[in-house]
């Protein structure tokens, strides 16, 4: 539930109003899927950080990376910030590869 908070956090920091949160309806709607799709058991940011090279190393190797680590491949899906550093580090990796 990590995610949900920095969700907030972050449509109050985009508000114009001070102390009050401001969204679309389609980031409403966003917000309740991503609540809505929550597993029983998941792994918080800092989890998944400590996964991501072996993840993004597997996914490059063409393993399927998803089954393999699925519960990191369901945070990516649901966290904007780690698929940022997920695709980061994907695209780091590959500039060294080529």
């Amino acid at each position: 539930m990590e995610w949900i908070n920095r969700i907030f956090k972050r449509f109050q920091k985009k508000s114009t109003r001070p102390g009050k949160m401001e969204i679309s309806a389609v980031q409403a709607e966003k917000m309740l899927q991503m609540i809505q799709n929550t597993q029983e058991t998941e792994l918080s940011c800092d989890e998944v950080h400590s996964l991501l090279d072996q993840y993004t190393e597997m996914a490059m190797r063409g393993e399927d990376a998803a089954s393999l680590l699925p519960l990191v491949h369901f945070h990516l899906d649901m966290c904007p910030d780690c698929k940022e550093e997920y695709e980061a580090l994907t695209r780091i990796l590959q500039a060294q590869a080529g």
